[in-house]
């Protein structure tokens, strides 16, 4: 089946169809990109609810099939939309299935350039969703969790079971909308590299893995594991550290 080499399991149940294009679109918009269309279940529900729809196709067999069913009604950009600059298009939302093994990556890419797509609603595997929108002290708050609510607001909307795909994927995947917002310091690379190494090895306290990368200020309890800091908290640790590496 097309799309099955790239990873892609293809969503067929309809009221899921329904409610994640509610998601993204609301009552409507003036724009809607979506991501990995696929053979259009998703499409054929964001078209109706905005001005312009655009999907962005990897697979050259299912850009055909794509252009057969919508027509004029479709913008197709054959693209990998890892490669895509998001900040070319105007006011809009973004949406999409995305393929479990390139999810985080095409997250973070719209998350660190959203342009003018004010917010993202996609379909993603429910273990990667609940590390995104993971709290402080959760098993599952790690860097991903920090990266992604430093750069955007994370919301875990609903889960959907396996059946509702075809092929069926072996886990439960989850729709998560992620609404971008300013990051509090200029410095977004050297914050999130930061994070990187206070997480570097999770049940090590902060003064282990920071040992060697940087110096902070001993107002700061460096006996804490990273998995118990905020995101403020991890900023003010950010703003008072000297890089030693």
């Amino acid at each position: 089946m097309a799309g099955q080499k790239l990873g892609q399991h293809f969503l067929v149940q309809n009221k899921t169809l329904i409610r994640i294009a509610k998601a993204a679109c609301g009552d409507g918009v003036e724009r809607v990109i979506e991501i990995g269309p696929g053979k259009g279940a998703l499409t054929e529900h964001l078209i109706p609810l905005a001005a312009e729809t655009i999907a962005i196709e990897l697979d050259p067999a299912l850009a055909v099939h794509l252009r057969e069913r919508f027509g004029e009604s479709l913008q197709l950009l054959e693209a990998n939309a890892l490669h895509v600059d998001f900040t070319r298009w105007g006011p809009g939302v973004l949406a999409g299935n995305l393929p479990y093994y390139a999810a985080t990556a095409m997250i973070t890419a719209y998350l660190r350039k959203p342009g003018l797509l004010r917010h993202a609603v996609f379909l993603i595997q429910k273990e990667v969703a609940e590390r995104m929108t993971a709290v402080p002290g959760h098993k599952e708050y790690g860097s991903l969790s920090v990266a992604c609510q430093f750069l955007a607001k994370c919301e875990y909307l609903f889960t959907v079971k396996p059946g509702a795909f075809q092929p069926p994927p072996k886990v439960d995947s989850a729709v998560i909308q992620f609404t971008p917002r300013l990051p509090e310091v200029e410095d977004v690379d050297g914050f999130l590299t930061f994070v990187a190494v206070c997480f570097r090895q999770k049940r090590k306290m902060l003064r282990n893995n920071l040992a060697g990368h940087y110096d902070v200020s001993s107002a700061h309890d460096l006996s804490l594991r990273a998995e118990k800091l905020s995101i403020p908290q991890l900023l003010d640790m950010f703003r008072d550290a000297v890089k030693i590496t």
